[in-house]
């Protein structure tokens, strides 16, 4: 693993663990292995990790859509959608826990995660929209609208992880398995 690599990662997995307010590049140095000095060489501060780990994020989303996009939607790849969604928000679960301060201290950030939400956003409705169009799902308009139910499932995924630690659990992986089941459920009334 090469330098630029192993720091990202070592930040990474000590961001998750303490958050970003807690670790300073010099810690990230420390435990990376590498001196200060190198660790600027690469990274010129913590903002610029955190955008640099935000582009590897944004990179391993793409494979999850890139699975369910411009085919055909079963069951299987709606859940396996869902399932590679729950995973990215595990591996870096930082992000979530803290995207309002984080995007709140960086505009660069802030700019460009608005950009990929709206984006994402219009993929997941065009996701959907295809399971309607092949008869796997159906949303009842007016009733129900299919930006209504993809909000609803937006949110509760992206705030799972807070609601739990928020009532004390001690989270890890397998709670993230009952958030992926926990969005089939909500789309289960829609299902044909």
């Amino acid at each position: 693993m090469d330098t630029k690599e192993l720091i990202l990662q070592t930040a990474i997995n000590l961001f998750n663990q303490h958050g970003t307010a807690r670790i300073s590049t010099n810690t990230i140095a420390e435990k990376t292995g590498i001196s200060s000095g190198n660790l600027y060489y690469h990274y010129k501060d913590k903002s610029h990790i955190i955008r640099e780990i935000y582009e590897r994020m944004m990179n391993s989303w793409e494979k999850s859509y890139g699975r369910a996009e411009n085919r055909s939607i079963s069951i299987e790849t709606l859940k396996r959608f869902i399932e590679d969604n729950f995973e990215l928000l595990w591996e870096y679960r930082f992000f979530y826990r803290e995207t309002v301060a984080l995007l709140n201290t960086d505009p660069a950030l802030l700019e460009r995660h608005t950009a990929v939400i709206k984006q994402r956003f219009e993929r997941q409705r065009a996701i959907l929209q295809q399971a309607e169009k092949e008869g796997l799902i159906r949303f009842p308009e007016p009733a129900v609208r299919l930006d209504e139910v993809l909000t609803i499932v937006w949110i509760v995924a992206n705030n799972y992880l807070l609601h739990l630690e928020s009532l004390g659990q001690a989270v890890d992986y397998h709670d993230f398995e009952n958030g992926s089941e926990l969005i089939l459920k909500i789309l289960h009334p829609y299902l044909v």
